[in-house]
């Protein structure tokens, strides 16, 4: 009977909560599925990927914004970005430490490395890897709301030397080429080029 019990607990437990970023999943998403869900707030990054905001993250309180990288076409994510804003760089240095520590008990077996440092010898960027994945925690300044402040984030991608790294690019190069040649047709098609 306890083992009913146990098993009756444990299936009732949302899949999100037991999000595994080792299985790629983060903030209530997961790397290589497709984001079906609502495009408002969505931007062309400069290699032709999407920036989504996403709209049903599962996320920490203190997390204001999760954002999706994903293929220009089919949507596949490739990057799972987690962030907040504060108004001093000691408070995003603060929150920084404290999910760095949080990553370091849930994922003790991923290894911690590639530091940045920014020109005052401070770290400003952590990486934890385990193939075929990596989570990147980073501090920056940036403008929020009209205002400077610092930006605290956390990024669960694909290792770029991974198999699945490799695909998820060749993938979205794909996806971008193909949504070119389109729009040179359509250019083509709706433009004078008579003599040209």
């Amino acid at each position: 009977m306890p083992i009913r019990v146990l098993l009756c607990c444990l299936f009732a437990v949302p899949t999100a909560v037991l999000a595994d970023a080792g299985e790629g999943q983060f903030m209530g998403y997961e790397l290589g599925t497709r984001y079906g869900g609502s495009t408002a707030n969505v931007e062309v990054t400069t290699t032709g990927n999407l920036l989504i905001a996403a709209d049903n993250p599962v996320k920490p309180a203190d997390i204001a914004q999760v954002s999706l990288i994903a293929t220009p076409e089919s949507r596949t994510i490739g990057l799972i970005i987690a962030a907040s804003w504060y108004a001093t760089e000691g408070e995003a240095r603060e929150a920084a430490r404290r999910y760095v520590d949080l990553l370091r008990d849930k994922y003790p077996d991923w290894a911690l490395g590639r530091e940045a440092m920014d020109a005052s010898l401070r770290i400003v960027e952590l990486s934890f890897d385990k193939t075929p994945h990596y989570l990147q925690v980073s501090l920056v300044p940036d403008e929020h709301d009209g205002r400077s402040m610092w930006r605290f984030s956390m990024g669960l991608g694909w290792s770029a030397l991974s198999d699945e790294g490799r695909a998820w690019e060749r993938q979205a190069a794909t996806e971008h080429a193909a949504a070119k040649a389109t729009e040179r047709e359509q250019r083509l098609k709706q433009a004078d080029i008579r003599g040209l």
